[in-house]
């Protein structure tokens, strides 16, 4: 199994066994492993300097967050692609996304608004460009920001284990997939919206339709941004 040949990342000995979880997601995340590729325990070990009982840990739990798969007498290997998820996989990430829009949008700092909707506007021009992976890179960043600032810490510690093992398979099957662009711009469009005039409902309602999610009283609701002034 070839390791990533950049330098050996950094391990503290404090939580080995997260620092080793960080450093191999990372490597799978970023292509360095590929999907499919046996994952051995000594080479693991000779890249990261460390003894095999912590590898053993990170590796258990990436299998937990759906990275990792492991057949005992059998194989450690990182998880091949299944398109038949993906749909269900984008969907979860509306629900669990849609709630972290939910409650964040109207505790946002004002300074913290220009950066976010700059990162919006990449995912806009991604689409305006049909470029599915600028636009997933995008919505990556989106999702982080997001995440990190949520007021609501079990949703936010939620969305973080979740996140990674849902975009992953999403990430995997890119190529496979043409998406809705015009329902994407449209999206987009409204989320920005939203997030101008930092209208919770609005901002989540878009954010759910982008991840496929059928909205609620379709014809007889209408965000508060639309409501007389």
């Amino acid at each position: 199994m070839p390791v990533p040949t950049s330098s050996k990342p950094e391990l503290k000995r404090r939580l080995l066994k997260d620092e080793a979880y960080d450093a191999i997601r990372d490597a799978i995340m970023d292509g360095s492993f590929q999907p499919g590729e046996h994952l051995d325990d000594i080479a693991l070990q000779e890249w990261l300097g460390i003894s095999r009982t912590p590898i053993r840990d990170a590796l258990m739990n990436l299998q937990r967050d759906g990275l990792v798969e492991i057949v005992p007498q059998a194989h450690t290997k990182v998880v091949d692609a299944h398109p038949e998820v993906v749909e269900a996989n984008i969907q979860t990430l509306g629900v669990v996304l849609g709630g972290v829009v939910r409650v964040t949008v109207p505790t946002l700092d004002p300074a913290a608004i220009p950066g976010l909707l700059s990162v919006v506007a990449e995912a806009r021009d991604a689409v305006t460009a049909r470029n599915a992976r600028a636009h997933m890179d995008a919505a990556l960043r989106i999702y982080s920001t997001m995440i990190g600032l949520c007021p609501n810490t079990v949703l936010k510690g939620v969305a973080v284990e979740t996140v990674a093992r849902l975009t992953f398979q999403v990430q995997l099957t890119i190529d496979s997939r043409e998406p809705n662009w015009d329902l994407l711009a449209d999206c987009w469009q409204r989320f920005d919206a939203a997030i101008t005039a930092q209208d919770p409902i609005a901002a989540e309602l878009a954010f759910e339709e982008l991840h496929r999610l059928p909205l609620p009283y379709a014809t007889q609701w209408a965000p508060a941004t639309w409501a007389k002034k």
